[in-house]
């Protein structure tokens, strides 16, 4: 009995661990203050796409919103 309690009390915490051991890998660009933005393409609240080239040679302002549900 005291070997099926330890081991349900230690399989978690080896998933746990090998779950955070994980070869981690960034695709993040660290770009300088001042520089151009990088062209990235999101999905707008319609369901099409917008892209930050779209608006070449203009103003833009980005607004994150969260929707509620």
């Amino acid at each position: 009995m005291k070997r099926i309690v330890l081991t349900l009390l230690t399989l978690p915490f080896l998933l746990l661990l090998t779950a955070c051991t994980g070869d981690e890998t960034s695709t993040s660009q660290t770009i300088e203050v001042g520089s151009k933005a990088p062209d990235f393409t999101l999905a707008n609240a319609a369901g099409g796409d917008v892209s930050l080239a779209d608006y070449a040679g203009q103003p833009v302002l980005l607004y994150f919103h969260m929707a509620v549900g």
